[in-house]
């Protein structure tokens, strides 16, 4: 009985000693649409398992986007703030007291107004969207933002405001140089943009000086001045002083209900809030587990067909002699290919997304090179996982069923 004319032929016809076959590769790329469709489903965890790695990121960052812009040593909260944005102020006076500790150089109040406490009128249609105010004095430059300080001049005069470029247009209205409406009912006028992002708390932001930012929140400007409510203090040490000396001395010098903190400790502080005790987090790892499984479920589809398709062919290499490791190892090496091809063809649709989200929403979306690693290896982990399901039926294959 003669062997039907195939794959298998032309190969076995074409082989010459010392050549190796590659048998993986001619298996995935001999049909080109099937092929596209196989790339096209690996692709589709790749890009799964990428963006919830960059939202949890943008989570993280963005969260801290304002800490990190503060040029400050040390932070004064209240005790009982959990996050930067959670309303918990505590009195301007006690700045001061730490003012005077041993090592500090300068001491400046710094107001984070939450969405809560602040609306801002869209000017074109009138509708009112709370917006999160940032206040200091101009002069201190305490955000270390070059178009904050190069346009110091312009919104540190009354009723003026910077306004951040990434906030979200469509609540907001546009946010142009020259652009006037109104905060809690006060006129003001956007004198300049900076850049800073948005996060999953705030839509928008407005920079402020000190005086302008109390005229718009007068419950705050309503208490004696030693009792205006701040939200943090923000301190520098002295060139070459001991910070954690300083530290020390500071938290000796102000009262328990209030805490001294590192920038470093600080940013920890608030990382660990919303990774560890919020939800969210875990929601993130649900959701790179859940694109770990579909990829799983696809690859393992597409690499099943694969090899149903050409069981004859590999019923014709066990005649041969090939055992069934060496029948995994043809499986293993196009499933290596199929995670590769994949994890490319992602990692650029990863990277447009990325774009487009971060300017849809003013969130930070980048990809992180530790993470894009890590996708890798798991792209490549549940091609292989894949492919060792789908061989299970390869190797319960007689040679004879060759001649059915």
């Amino acid at each position: 009985m003669s062997v039907p004319q195939s794959t298998t032929d032309r190969w076995q016809r074409s082989r010459r000693p010392g050549r190796v076959i590659p048998i993986a590769w001619r298996n995935l790329t001999e049909f080109k649409g099937r092929l596209a469709g196989s790339v096209a489903g690996a692709a589709f965890a790749v890009v799964l398992m990428l963006v919830e790695n960059g939202f949890r990121n943008a989570l993280l960052d963005n969260m801290v986007a304002v800490i990190r812009s503060i040029d400050g040593d040390l932070f004064l909260t209240n005790r009982e703030r959990y996050m930067i944005s959670e309303p918990v102020p505590f009195p301007r006076g006690r700045l001061e007291l730490a003012r005077g500790a041993p090592g500090v150089a300068e001491a400046h109040p710094f107001y984070l107004v939450t969405e809560g406490e602040s609306l801002w009128r869209n000017p074109l249609n009138g509708l009112s969207r709370p917006i999160r105010l940032l206040g200091f004095e101009p002069r201190s430059d305490v955000l270390r933002l070059a178009e904050v300080r190069d346009q110091r001049l312009a919104w540190e005069r009354p009723d003026t405001a910077l306004a951040d470029e990434r906030s979200k247009v469509r609540f907001y209205g546009g946010l142009d140089p020259g652009i006037e409406s109104e905060v809690n009912g006060r006129r003001v006028r956007i004198a300049g943009r900076f850049a800073l992002g948005t996060d999953f708390r705030s839509n928008g932001t407005l920079i402020m000086s000190e005086q302008n930012l109390l005229r718009y929140c007068p419950r705050r400007a309503a208490a004696p001045w030693a009792l205006t409510p701040i939200d943090l203090g923000i301190l520098r040490v002295e060139p070459g002083a001991d910070l954690v000396r300083v530290k020390a001395a500071v938290a000796r010098r102000i009262p328990a209900d209030l805490t001294v903190l590192t920038k470093v400790e600080l940013l920890r502080k608030e990382q660990d809030f919303w990774e560890n005790a919020t939800p969210i987090g875990v929601v993130f790892d649900i959701g790179v587990a859940m694109g770990f499984i579909v990829g799983l479920a696809i690859c393992y589809q597409v690499l099943f067909a694969e090899i149903a398709g050409r069981l004859p062919q590999f019923a014709t290499l066990m005649a041969m002699g090939y055992t069934d490791w060496a029948l995994l190892r043809i499986v293993l090496r196009e499933s290596l290919y199929l995670a590769l091809f994949g994890f490319t063809v992602g990692l650029a649709i990863s990277h447009w997304l990325f774009g487009w989200l971060q300017g849809e929403t003013g969130l930070s979306m980048v990809l992180k090179p530790v993470d894009v690693a890590v996708v890798l290896i798991l792209t490549v982990a549940l091609c292989m996982l894949a492919g060792v399901l789908a061989a299970r039926r390869l190797l319960r294959l007689d040679p004879a069923a060759l001649f059915d």
